[in-house]
């Protein structure tokens, strides 16, 4: 007969707390949880420092730092724009830039103009002519056709102080190593001549023009140097490619012709700022002949194209510039990763391959010194060594807890 006031009710809620306090000291013992994190983790070879990670962490720096500062460069100044139309300017007049150095001394050298219209202009007392010493150091062989500078070379290399100076004797830098009738006459100024066809002569007294003295002919050397040839005001990325050009004379009846087209230019800088100039496209010949078969000298002839040339310099906005920023940043980044992970994996391949092996050997990640390693029945499925059965110890490990053989 039931008899429910006869029921320990005490007991019987004890003996299942018992139980639980029981399991959970068993599975302290089993494996203890130290850490819990349930967010992926990253490959182990990105968490190992190498000296082949350092180096390709240095060359992806590099690389994002030069092409910011090409960014940055464009951003700052603009990448050039041309356009050619037909010259329309009502321009009388236009400067004439020169600064060379001729290995004569200056009080044998004269320098003439002759233009399409018939004048011809006298221009020795237009020009500085300072004595010096005769150097090739720094100066090329053939013209200098220069390449446009945009970018990072626009940011690193162009000289921004000289943009929109129209030249005079006082702009001009002082000779270096001038020396009081040198055996070397260093020729410099600015003039203003007519915007026609027309040729610069550079000759010795008594050859060519008409003089009361005559050159000797043990002095008549012209080997020369072009620091300067230009036309109207500078501007960044300008084409002047008679600059840093020289020549030899090996006898003293030589000629040098330097042929010019020169082309109206427009520039147009971020600012919108107009200045107007010219710059010039070269050929050039040299020759030698006997006393009294031409006139030894150097000539500049120069034309004018009816074609002009506009060159606006467009930039970009900090909008597109941040922009680009962040695709050069993020691209270059990403694409070094997937090569990284791409060699990483092929490195394993290769060493699967060598070594012969199908699987990669994982360790455990239990310690071999920890608790459940060593207890071999405290576990809830153990084997007995002795008699290679499987069984099952008791949850609570009470007096009363029955043990049953495996199937």
């Amino acid at each position: 007969m039931y008899e429910p006031h006869l029921i320990d009710h005490a007991s019987m809620q004890s003996r299942p707390r018992r139980e639980s306090q029981s399991l959970l000291d068993e599975l302290d013992k089993l494996a203890p949880i130290k850490s819990f994190d349930a967010f992926p983790k990253v490959q182990s070879t990105y968490t190992v420092r190498s000296r082949r990670g350092g180096v390709l962490t240095s060359i992806v720096g590099l690389i994002i730092f030069l092409l910011v500062l090409n960014d940055l460069g464009e951003y700052l100044y603009g990448a050039p724009d041309y356009a050619f139309h037909v010259d329309h300017e009502l321009q009388k007049d236009l400067q004439l830039n020169v600064d060379l150095t001729v290995n004569m001394p200056c009080h044998y050298l004269t320098i003439d103009l002759r233009d399409a219209v018939g004048d011809r202009l006298h221009l020795s007392n237009s020009f500085v002519k300072d004595g010096t010493h005769f150097s090739t150091s720094g100066a090329t062989r053939t013209p200098n056709q220069k390449r446009t500078f945009t970018g990072i070379q626009r940011l690193l290399f162009s000289p921004p102080s000289r943009k929109g100076v129209k030249k005079s004797q006082a702009a001009y830098r002082p000779t270096y190593d001038s020396v009081l009738d040198g055996p070397a006459c260093r020729i410099y100024g600015s003039v203003e001549v007519k915007k026609v066809t027309a040729n610069l002569h550079i000759t010795t007294l008594g050859h060519g023009y008409m003089s009361f003295e005559h050159t000797d002919h043990q002095l008549m050397n012209l080997s020369h140097v072009v620091h300067e040839f230009s036309f109207g005001p500078f501007f960044p990325a300008i084409s002047q490619p008679l600059d840093k050009s020289y020549e030899i004379a090996k006898e003293p009846f030589t000629i040098f012709q330097y042929f010019l087209r020169v082309v109206p230019t427009t520039y147009i800088d971020a600012a919108r700022r107009r200045l107007v100039t010219s710059q010039y496209a070269v050929t050039d010949y040299s020759r030698s002949f006997e006393h009294g078969k031409g006139v030894p000298g150097i000539f500049f002839k120069y034309d004018l194209e009816a074609m002009a040339l506009t060159v606006r310099e467009r930039t970009t906005s900090l909008y597109q510039f941040l922009i680009r920023l962040v695709g050069v940043i993020g691209g270059v980044w990403t694409v070094a990763s997937f090569g990284l992970r791409i060699f990483n994996r092929a490195q394993k391949e290769v060493s699967k391959a060598v070594v012969g092996k199908d699987k990669e050997y994982i360790p455990s990640s239990l310690p071999s010194g920890s608790p459940a390693m060593e207890r071999g029945g405290s576990g809830y499925f153990s084997r007995d060594d002795r008699s290679g059965m499987l069984r099952t110890s008791t949850w609570g490990g009470t007096p009363g807890g029955n043990d049953w053989a495996a199937r």
